[in-house]
């Protein structure tokens, strides 16, 4: 039994001495927490594609179920809205007016925020 513990002491001395850096606990550290990050990011992404998915699904389910529904209703409702609408040429005189109106209207804020700037 002696033989044998001086022959593991005596391999133990021969064996060469393994020294860590000494950064090595901030650099594990440092390894750990970019990995906890990159975990997080692909959770996240994960969560958002599934999030969006279950949205998509939720919309067309919606949407599926009221063309089920009121399919009917909506086509009628269409059809009445088409032969009530206002012509091409009824559309196209009043656009100049209204992007005219939409110019003033942002000309209007501008010069309301210089008074208010000056005063």
């Amino acid at each position: 039994m002696n033989t044998t513990d001086k022959g593991l002491k005596k391999a133990l001395s021969q064996q060469p001495d393994y020294r860590l850096p000494s950064n090595f606990s901030y650099r594990m550290m440092q390894k750990i927490h970019q990995e906890t990050l990159l975990r997080e990011k692909r959770q996240e992404k994960r969560l958002f594609i599934l999030m969006l998915v279950t949205t998509f699904l939720a919309i067309g389910g919606c949407l599926v179920l009221l063309c089920w529904q009121y399919g009917n209703k909506l086509l009628s409702l269409l059809h009445i809205l088409q032969e009530g609408s206002p012509s091409l040429q009824t559309c196209l005189f009043y656009l100049p007016i209204l992007c005219a109106l939409f110019l003033l209207f942002l000309f209007d804020r501008w010069l309301r925020k210089k008074l208010i700037s000056h005063t």
